[in-house]
């Protein structure tokens, strides 16, 4: 039986892995440009909600290119035989930017629960708007116990296991 070369599985990873943070980071500011059409009116919400996009477009940027260039030379990401090559601390790496993210993540959330508390509407329907809103909060608990987890097998993992047909 041959064994499986998993090099494919491996660049696809790495692909799955930059395309990622940047598909991620441009949902996030259609949302901000949302609640900005809806809540713009104010110039402070206005403000903390560009600043929030701009703050979310850099994130983009710099995660893009720590995860494009993680390893060098890039084949290195699915070729450990690669002479020479090395890569940064991926156990510090990836649940930093998904630290990241998460702060994001909450940061969004939070922005409509401010907008909604100042807003003049009976008290019924404001508990029920931060309901529905707060629902949003399950979101980012599921990204935050698989950081817990990535943390966790991280700091137990070595940096590149041994493959079989590196030997």
């Amino acid at each position: 039986m041959p064994i499986h070369d998993p090099t494919e599985a491996l660049i696809w990873t790495y692909a799955v892995q930059i395309l990622y943070n940047p598909i991620l980071a441009l949902v996030k500011s259609s949302v901000l440009i949302f609640l900005l059409r809806l809540f713009g009116q104010k110039n402070g919400v206005r403000r903390f909600i560009i600043g929030l996009n701009i703050a979310n477009v850099l994130q983009m940027i710099g995660i893009f290119f720590a995860i494009t260039f993680q390893c060098f030379p890039i084949a290195f990401n699915w070729d450990p035989t690669v002479r020479g090559g090395h890569c940064v601390n991926r156990s510090i790496l990836y649940p930093s930017t998904a630290a990241l993210n998460i702060l994001t993540d909450l940061m969004i959330l939070g922005l409509p629960l401010w907008i909604f508390v100042e807003l003049k509407i009976p008290r019924r329907s404001k508990i029920g708007l931060l309901f529905v809103f707060l629902l949003g909060f399950l979101y980012v608990l599921t990204p935050t116990g698989s950081a817990r987890s990535l943390l966790q097998r991280a700091n137990r993992l070595p940096e590149l296991p041994s493959l079989p047909w590196s030997d």
